[in-house]
């Protein structure tokens, strides 16, 4: 038996920790009305670049509680508009932002009309102007934790299904041809977007769908054992939240109950049995441990693979992005 087999063997026995709320579909079908009722649109300002192949714009999309959402969007400058083009969400990680020209330009020069926002709040050029009922602790996941209608993630997740909006908007995409794709909380927010998008979408007249996710060691599924496991990242701040405001944890539950409205293996089944995902795992992954990544594995219900790396930590290794090109050239181009 390899390592990997042996891996995978160990945390096929491991539970998911998390409870999935009662009425967690009427939670975000709420959330959805509310933020939708102005529809997504990209507004474009081109930018220069030196390169002729592609059209490189700075994107801002007005978010459902009127917070302007910054980023670039990215398109092959050759454009038969007989010929829509396929579309690409990403999402960056945790304290990131929407990362330099370059990064994208690698996916329009593939023929991608590729949007990358800022998360809100973080550290890029996105602002968020939502008033909490507590402050945070060196980050953002204690921020409105009193309850799920306040937590900042609340507002994240919807503003990364307008960024698919959006981008299913723009005439020259096709929006039957989207994909998101991110890394560690980009990872997460890939399928939580599109989970949502699917599976809720109608119910609120979206017009976009995503037909394929790319989630490298995804953050933001298995709270609870996250929380157990972790050793620095962003289940940290957590251990700051009890140490100051609940030493005995006496409030655990109301806060890990908060936490399960947002956790990425509740959204993952809403994915749909139409939707292909590639998954990355590292063995050595201290900040997204292995059986968190593994338990939103498992929940996903479509086409799946998942690529195991037993040297890495949090990170993928370069040949990861072989394999991305790999898989969206088969379900996109």
């Amino acid at each position: 038996m390899t390592i990997i087999q042996e891996a995978i063997e160990t945390l096929e026995t491991i539970p998911y920790l998390g409870m999935r709320p009662q009425d967690f579909e009427e939670f975000w079908l709420e959330g959805l009305r509310g933020d939708t009722r102005v529809k997504a649109r990209l507004e474009l300002e081109e930018i220069p670049y030196p390169l002729s192949k592609v059209e490189v714009f700075t994107a801002t999309v007005q978010s459902g509680d009127q917070v302007e959402l910054k980023g670039y969007f990215l398109r092959p400058r050759a454009i038969n508009l007989c010929e829509t083009l396929p579309g690409l969400v990403r999402f960056h990680g945790y304290s990131g932002n929407r990362g330099q020209i370059s990064e994208l330009l690698f996916w329009a020069l593939q023929g991608y009309a590729v949007l990358a926002l800022d998360v809100r709040g973080q550290c890029g050029k996105t602002p968020d102007s939502r008033v909490y009922p507590a402050g945070a602790y060196a980050g953002w996941m204690t921020l409105g934790l009193e309850s799920p209608h306040t937590h900042y993630l609340r507002q994240v997740y919807l503003d990364g299904v307008r960024a698919v909006e959006a981008l299913a908007n723009q005439p020259e995409v096709d929006e039957k041809r989207i994909g998101c794709i991110g890394k560690s909380q980009g990872g997460g927010l890939a399928v939580i977007a599109g989970g949502v998008i699917n599976a809720l979408g109608q119910e609120v007249n979206l017009k976009g769908g995503v037909k394929a996710v790319s989630a490298a060691i995804p953050f933001l599924a298995d709270f609870r054992r996250s929380y157990q496991l972790q050793s620095g990242g962003p289940m940290e701040e957590l251990s700051w939240y009890f140490q100051l405001h609940d030493p005995e944890h006496k409030r655990e539950e109301k806060v890990f109950t908060t936490l399960d409205y947002f956790d990425g293996v509740h959204f993952a089944p809403w994915l749909g049995k139409e939707t292909a995902c590639l998954v990355s795992m590292g063995l050595k992954d201290t900040v997204c441990p292995p059986s968190t990544v593994y338990s939103l594995y498992k929940a996903i219900c479509g086409e799946k693979k998942l690529l195991v790396y037993p040297e890495y930590g949090h990170e993928s290794p370069d040949g990861f992005m072989d394999q991305q090109i790999e898989f969206f050239a088969k379900e996109l181009l």
